[in-house]
C-alpha cells in the first residue's frame, strides 16, 4: 500500500482503503478500481491523497463496461446492429484505405498527395451518414474495429471537423483544412518502426524517443507539399500543450496554431475512447471526467469546453446505470460539472450527481 497524490492517480488504480468524505460518506470501497469521476468528486472535498495498492498492473483491471446483464441492450449494441452504422462503416473504411494508400505512395514513391480524393470520402461520410444516430455516436463504436494509425487519423479528422462546426467554423474550405490537419497529423508515424507502433507493452526509453520523433518527421515529410501551412503545423504541433509541457519544442499557447490546438484535443479524445472501447457500454462521462482532471493550462479551454459540452449534451435523454446499479435518464447537463448531470431515476426521483459525490455514471445503456 502507498499514499499517492490525487493528481497523480490514474483511473483504474486499485484502492487499498475506502474513500470517506469529510461528511462521513463512503465514496468508494477498498479493493475497487477508482474512476475519473470519483477522482473529480474527491477533489471537490479537498482530499489530497489516497491509499493505493502496490500492484503495478492494477490499471489493467479497470473497465468502463456496463453491468453484464445490460450488455445485450446497450446503446452501443443498437448502433452496431443498425443499417445506418453498416453504411457508415463502409464509407469510413474506404476513407481509411485511401489514406493508407495515398500516404504510402507519398512517402515511398514521392507521389503527390491526393487531398481531393480524401476530402471526397470525408464529405461522403458526413453528407450521407451524419444524421439519426449521430456521427459522434458512430465514432465511439467504430473504435473497436481497428486501432491502426490510419484509422486513428480518420477518426481525428472526422471528430475535428465536428468540433470545428461546434466552434462556429462554417466556411467549407476552412473545415476542409481542419479535416486535413486531422488526416495528416500522424503522417510521421509512417517512418517509425512498425514493431514500436504495435508494441502492446510499455515502450522502453529508446522506443519512446523514436515514437516522440514523429511530429518532426511528419513536418519534414510535408514541408515541401503544396498544402495549407496549418496542416503542416498540425503534424508538428499536435503534441504541444498550451502550458509548454508538450513536445517536440515545448511551445506555449501563443506559438501553437489554432487548428493544432483543436487536433491536440481530438487526438487525445480518440486515443482515450479507443483504449476502452472493446465492449458495449463505454461511458462517455468517464472520458469527460478524465479531461476535466487535466490541468486547465494544458489545453485551450475555449476549444475544450465547447467540445466536451457538446458531447455531454448529446447524451440528454439517454438511459444510464449509476454506480449503485440504479437506472435512470439524463435530463440536464451541468455546464460547470459536465460529468455529473441531473438524472431522473426510474422511481421518478431526481438526483443531481454534482451533489451526490458517492454516485457516478457507470454506463450509458
Amino acid at each position: 500500500m502507498r499514499q499517492v497524490d490525487v493528481a497523480e492517480i490514474k483511473p483504474g488504480m486499485i484502492l487499498a482503503e475506502k474513500i470517506i468524505s469529510p461528511r462521513g460518506q463512503v465514496l468508494a470501497e477498498a479493493g475497487t478500481a477508482v474512476t475519473a469521476q470519483q477522482l473529480l468528486h474527491v477533489s471537490y472535498y479537498g482530499i489530497k491523497t489516497l491509499s493505493i495498492q502496490d500492484e503495478e498492473d492494477a490499471i489493467e483491471k479497470y473497465e468502463f463496461d456496463a453491468p453484464d446483464e445490460y450488455i445485450g441492450e446497450t446503446q452501443s449494441v443498437r448502433i452496431l446492429n443498425s443499417h445506418e452504422f453498416v453504411e457508415f462503416k463502409k464509407a469510413y473504411n474506404k476513407c481509411a484505405d485511401q489514406l493508407e494508400e495515398i500516404v504510402n505512395e507519398f512517402v515511398n514513391k514521392q507521389v503527390q498527395l491526393k487531398d481531393d480524393v480524401l476530402l471526397e470520402d470525408i464529405h461522403k461520410v458526413f453528407e450521407e451518414h451524419s444524421t439519426g444516430l449521430g456521427i459522434m455516436a458512430m465514432m465511439l463504436n467504430i473504435q473497436e474495429i481497428d486501432t491502426s494509425t490510419y484509422k486513428h487519423s480518420v477518426n481525428v479528422a472526422i471528430i475535428s471537423r465536428v468540433c470545428g462546426g461546434w466552434l462556429g467554423i462554417t466556411d467549407k474550405k476552412e473545415l476542409d483544412v481542419l479535416t486535413m490537419c486531422g488526416l495528416y497529423h500522424d503522417i510521421g508515424k509512417s517512418l517509425v518502426p512498425q514493431k514500436i507502433l504495435t508494441k502492446k507493452g510499455p515502450l522502453t526509453v529508446e522506443e519512446y524517443g523514436r515514437m516522440a520523433e514523429h511530429p518532426l518527421l511528419g513536418y519534414n515529410l510535408l514541408s515541401d507539399a503544396a498544402i495549407d501551412r496549418r496542416i503542416k503545423l498540425a503534424a508538428l504541433q499536435h503534441h504541444e500543450r498550451n502550458d509548454g509541457s508538450g513536445y517536440p519544442y515545448g511551445l506555449t499557447k501563443d506559438f501553437i496554431s489554432y487548428y493544432s490546438k483543436i487536433v491536440a484535443i481530438t487526438d487525445v479524445y480518440d486515443a482515450m475512447t479507443a483504449d476502452r472501447c472493446y465492449r458495449a457500454g463505454i461511458c462517455p462521462f468517464e472520458v469527460i471526467a478524465q479531461f476535466q482532471r487535466q490541468d486547465k493550462a494544458k489545453y485551450d479551454q475555449n476549444v475544450l469546453q465547447v467540445f466536451l459540452k457538446n458531447i455531454a449534451q448529446s447524451y440528454i435523454g439517454t438511459k444510464v446505470v449509476l454506480s449503485d446499479d440504479s437506472k435512470g435518464v439524463i435530463t440536464m447537463i451541468n455546464d460547470k460539472a459536465l460529468s455529473s448531470p441531473l438524472i431522473q431515476l426510474e422511481s421518478g426521483e431526481f438526483i443531481d450527481l454534482k451533489e451526490r459525490s458517492d454516485l457516478y455514471i457507470r454506463a450509458c445503456i
